[in-house]
């Protein structure tokens, strides 16, 4: 429990919005990893899944945190793999790159 006071401290005062992000799935983890450790305690293994749906939770919630701080195009490109190649974004409007105008 210290550590997270002191985590959520840090996530408070931290300066940049990354350090911020850090200690929120570090809390993350510290509770799931107490939630955890009291379905262990009282073996009832239900908690297991609150556990499990708590980390997706923060997990998403860190992408999302990303997403909307970090500026920029989030398309998977993967080069050589059908699907996700992604568009090639040209900058060129002349006619040999097709985006001029025809003199047919």
């Amino acid at each position: 429990m210290v550590l997270i006071i002191l985590v959520l401290l840090r996530a408070i005062i931290g300066p940049t919005v990354i350090d911020r992000l850090i200690s929120i799935n570090a809390i993350t983890s510290k509770v799931s990893a107490i939630i955890l450790l009291m379905a262990f305690i009282r073996g009832d293994y239900g908690y297991f899944d609150i556990a499990f749906v708590f980390m997706l939770c923060g997990f998403v919630g860190g992408l999302w945190i990303l997403k909307v701080l970090v500026p920029g195009d989030w398309q998977l490109r993967v080069p050589g793999m059908k699907g996700f190649e992604g568009e090639v974004l040209s900058t060129e409007t002349g006619p040999e790159s097709g985006g001029g105008a025809s003199n047919d």
